[in-house]
């Protein structure tokens, strides 16, 4: 059983994938992947990744967030977090992420 979820859907230009659960180590890989064929499926959309159900990230997971970036960067897409928890935005701010990562405070801030 995963430690985490993903749902997804199309807003306008977007493609929003709502996360949920933890995201640590081997989880990581697995959500890498899942996403990268959503993206695939989707090739014309940004990206906006909804953090609201996340409970924990390590930095596994962080590494995740920078290779979705890289990603979609290298494609002429964008990566959107939105509605970030207070204790994951803490370790955004520790390791930098806030500022190379658009984080919103709401999915619809994003579209």
């Amino acid at each position: 059983m995963p430690k985490f979820e993903i749902q997804h859907e199309v807003k306008t230009k977007y493609l929003v994938i709502r996360l949920s659960g933890r995201i640590a180590g081997e989880a990581s890989i697995d959500l890498y992947r899942q996403i990268k064929n959503l993206l695939e499926q989707y090739d014309k959309l940004n990206l906006i990744l909804d953090f609201k159900g996340l409970e924990f990230i390590d930095s596994s997971g962080l590494g995740f967030l920078v290779a979705v970036n890289s990603t979609l960067l290298k494609q002429g897409r964008n990566l959107t977090l939105a509605a970030v928890p207070e204790n994951l935005m803490g370790l955004l701010k520790i390791t930098n992420l806030d500022r190379v990562l658009k984080i919103v405070a709401t999915i619809e801030k994003a579209v």
